[in-house]
């Protein structure tokens, strides 16, 4: 080697000979390789041997091609392949690095190479468009590399940027670039958790082969890198560079302390183009997203800290700079989403003529590309769903259809758990299950197992049915198929368990009603037109499963309550209550209901506000004298004995109760018959509050109660009962009268049972123990006037006693119990209600505005550390 300079217009030139090196030959463990694809150095390899350097450069008009492909395949060599190279040393079918690199991969990018392209051979020929698409790909992802190497050196206190040079050790043990943005992601834009990370099968299993605890890793969905997330840019101010150059030129432009001119143009970003709003200068024409062949982020290259993009067009590159990092990502991660989704659009909604396998290969990554994109907006999650739409809707006609959409809804699985479905869509997949479930189909093995996760979303996510027929069909159609499987019935109990979850509440709130309304849509609309008398036929057979989802769902608590509100006031027709099948069912979901110790959850069988007449309630539905429901004599008097007794027992054993059920004294009669005891405690209640008026009807009571042995002891009990009260109803006895403080429930009956205290007019239990329960006992007090329940544990269900029994009560004091607005409202009965102390209650200001609009006679009242204070 030799070194020759001289001197010309003030410039000193050095002009160097190099001799050859085989480009052939593969660095030795001693080389080092200097990558720097900002700067023409990139064609340059410098060796180290025997502490002598040697400095090659390739001559020739192909040089820098040649160049770049030995760099590349020298880069990969020395990563370690994980297959050997081909022949000569072409790279494999997957480029240069795609398969050897994966950190290097990072970078979104479309592969436009034609199968079977391969790379140049020989040195006479220039390489092919393949190969040099293969490593324009390559030199991009090393740029990003090389980057990252220099933002750790200048981070570790090193020497600046280009003073020294790496050894291929320091540069591949550097960690892969982190994201360019720098702006902390804002607390809306964060994404949930993946729905496709969860076990899709595990929710709504098709076959008890798909009931399975796992699946595959190749199964799951992508996940989008850790990092902010971007709204769609779709217009914004942007400074806008060109270079009519080729690569080479424009990387050691940007190393230079000078750029071109800058203009700045109002940018906008259409579905097939980028567009400037005044187009003149540099953007007069726009930029199509099918002419461009990369598109990346450009680093600073200088301490001024400029953040751009560099669009690589055909005829030259243009620069877009932003003024932070984040506004750049967001436009560069924009920009691939146009670029991608056109092309994928152009593709899949264009394929009646192209191989299956094709198409379902291109969906496949267009799955992957949605998933992973740091993108969240809604375009970005209803363009994909379009686009799955219409490659489904345009071969609906065609025959094999079935095929062609189980395949592409197997492969947009992932997509479906992730994106919401749209009419068009859920009508498509419901056309789906509906095939599937059909006679002929039902081989098959059931629903599509890729189904499970739109139909899950739909059932956690929906907030109106009504708005979304689609949806709901969907939902039906699916559970449909699933019944119609040779396992059809072990499969709804199983699909209804894992809507509900593995914990003890479910999750998801619109679970349950979504799940319940459909059920009883199925059944109103197959039962609607039924004709009288009921015939059972094997059509029925596909409807039942939604009586059983109904019965199934009462098995958690959580949903019981829900379940219990949807069934007020009945919403089943009367042509699915005539079926036997559909009503020993519902009398499963009745008798939960009814075995349920909490009061928001058997309430629901008495009347409610807004009733349909027909039938108004369950009470009057089951009424063995005019039954609704189809069930036997026997177990209908049982089912309405217990929702009795449930009542009685909880919180409706109120004269108001009995008073609004006289109208159904028949059915107490002909269930007391039967010796069931909550309708014998009702009959007797009915004597003992004078509920039942007129001497016929208190005759026939007595007459029943004595034609069982039941039925006359408990008679017996209560002439009892009524003995006692005339004892205790009668004249004598104090006027005033306070328990000590450990006083109960037990005191105060052991109480009455000592004589007269018909003259007790005046009662303090303040700071007791009593609760609600000793209110059956306060109400046979006739000539109590003041009751004093301070700070006890008297609650609602007390109140409401009282106020059915004692109306000429005139003061009341309900400081610091348990009280609310429920039991609270029933006070308005007390006509003679003169004065209430309410302080440090839950009442609230409209309980209060109730009381003091309906008892015009209450002239002291103590609201302090009340809402309504």
């Amino acid at each position: 080697m030799y070194r020759d300079s001289y001197m010309k217009n003030g410039c000193l030139f050095v002009c160097c000979s190099f001799a050859c090196v085989n480009k052939r030959n593969m660095p030795s463990f001693s080389q080092e390789i200097n990558v720097d694809l900002n700067s023409n150095e990139s064609e340059m390899v410098r060796g180290v041997k025997d502490g002598e350097a040697v400095t090659t450069e390739a001559p020739g008009p192909g040089a820098r091609a040649r160049a770049e492909r030995r760099l590349a395949y020298e880069l990969r060599d020395f990563l370690g392949p994980e297959r050997p190279p081909g022949p000569e040393g072409a790279p494999g079918p997957e480029g240069a690095l795609g398969s050897r690199a994966p950190s290097l991969s990072q970078l979104p990018y479309i592969d436009d190479l034609e199968e079977g392209a391969g790379a140049a051979g020989g040195e006479e020929r220039g390489p092919s468009r393949a190969t040099e698409e293969v490593l324009n790909n390559a030199a991009c992802r090393l740029r990003r590399w090389r980057a990252a190497s220099r933002k750790l050196r200048r981070s570790s206190g090193a020497e600046a940027a280009g003073a020294r040079r790496e050894a291929p050790a320091d540069l591949l043990t550097l960690a892969p670039p982190p994201p360019a943005a720098t702006a902390p992601p804002s607390p809306g834009c964060l994404i949930t958790p993946s729905l496709a990370e969860q076990n899709s099968i595990e929710y709504f299993g098709s076959s008890p082969e798909c009931c399975l605890d796992s699946v595959s890793a190749e199964s799951r969905a992508p996940a989008p890198p850790p990092g902010p997330r971007y709204k769609l840019a779709l217009e914004g101010s942007l400074r806008v560079c060109c270079f009519q150059h080729t690569r080479s030129v424009v990387d050691k432009i940007l190393t230079a302390r000078f750029l071109r001119r800058w203009e700045t143009h109002a940018l906008c970003l259409l579905e097939d183009r980028i567009v400037s709003k005044t187009p003149s200068g540099l953007m007069e024409r726009p930029l199509f997203y099918s002419c461009m062949q990369e598109v990346f982020c450009i680093v600073r290259w200088d301490t001024a800290g400029k953040f751009c993009l560099r669009i690589v067009m055909p005829n030259g590159s243009l620069i877009l700079q932003a003024n932070d990092a984040y506004t750049r990502d967001q436009w560069y991660h924009s920009i691939i989403w146009r670029r991608n989704m056109l092309r994928y659009k152009n593709y899949l909604t264009d394929c009646e003529k192209r191989d299956k396998d094709a198409v379902m290969n291109q969906l496949k990554k267009m799955v992957d590309f949605v998933l992973t994109t740091p993108l969240q907006d809604e375009s970005v999650t209803r363009a994909p769903m379009q686009i799955l739409t219409d490659l489904l809707a345009d071969r609906q006609d065609s025959v094999d259809w079935d095929e062609w959409a189980e395949e592409a809804t197997s492969v947009a699985a992932p997509l479906l758990a992730e994106r919401h479905a749209g009419g068009e869509l859920c009508a498509l997949l419901a056309r789906l299950c509906r095939r599937r479930g059909a006679p002929l189909c039902r081989r098959r093995g059931g629903p599509l197992p890729a189904l499970a996760p739109p139909v899950r979303r739909v059932l956690t996510r929906n907030v109106d049915f009504a708005r979304a027929p689609n949806a709901r069909r969907l939902v039906r159609d699916y559970i449909s198929a699933l019944s119609a499987h040779s396992s059809g019935v072990s499969l709804i109990r199983r699909f209804v368990e894992v809507a509900h979850g593995g914990q003890a509440t479910c999750p998801h709130p619109r679970a349950a009603p979504n799940l319940a309304a459909v059920a009883l849509a199925a059944l109103d609309d197959h039962y609607r037109e039924s004709p009288k008398p009921h015939q059972c036929t094997d059509r029925e057979n596909d409807v039942l499963c939604f009586a059983d989802i109904l019965e199934y769902m009462c098995e958690y608590e959580d949903w019981l309550v829900i379940v219990s509100g949807v069934l007020q006031p009945v919403p089943v027709c009367a042509g699915a209550m005539r079926c036997p099948r559909v009503a020993r069912r519902l009398a499963g979901v009745l008798r939960a209901i009814s075995e349920d110790s909490r009061c928001p959850v058997h309430t629901c069988l008495v009347p409610a506000p807004a009733a349909r007449l027909n039938p108004p309630c369950w009470l009057k539905a089951t009424a063995p004298s005019d039954p609704q429901l189809a069930l036997p004599h026997q177990k209908l008097c049982r089912l309405w004995g217990d929702m009795i007794g449930s009542l009685l027992n909880c919180c409706l054993k109120r004269k108001s109760f009995l008073q609004s059920m006289s109208k159904q004294l028949p059915d107490f009669l002909v269930v007391a018959l039967t010796e069931h005891p909550a309708a014998l405690e009702s009959l007797c209640l009915m004597l003992e509050w004078e509920v039942a008026s007129g001497e016929q009807t208190q005759l026939e009571i007595i007459a029943t109660l004595q034609g069982t042995d039941l039925g006359q002891k408990y008679f017996t009990d209560l002439c009892d009962r009524q003995q006692h009260l005339t004892r205790l109803q009668s004249e004598g006895g104090p006027k005033q009268l306070a328990l000590p403080l450990r006083a109960t429930d037990a005191d105060v009956a052991a109480l009455l049972e000592g004589g007269a205290l018909g003259s007790l007019e005046c009662l303090s239990l303040a700071f007791t123990g009593v609760t609600s329960d000793c209110a059956q006992h306060l109400i046979k007090l006739p000539g109590l006037r003041y009751l004093n329940l301070w700070a006890t544990q008297f609650g609602d269900r007390g109140l409401h006693l009282i106020a059915d029994h004692l109306p000429q009560l005139q003061v009341l004091n309900l400081c610091e119990t348990p009280v609310t607005d429920d039991g609270i409202e029933a006070l308005v009965s007390l006509a003679s209600l003169k004065q209430l102390n309410l302080n440090s209650t839950k009442l609230t200001a409209a309980a209060y505005d109730t009381l003091r609009e309906r008892l015009p006679l209450l002239e002291d009242f103590d609201i302090r550390y009340t809402e309504a204070w």
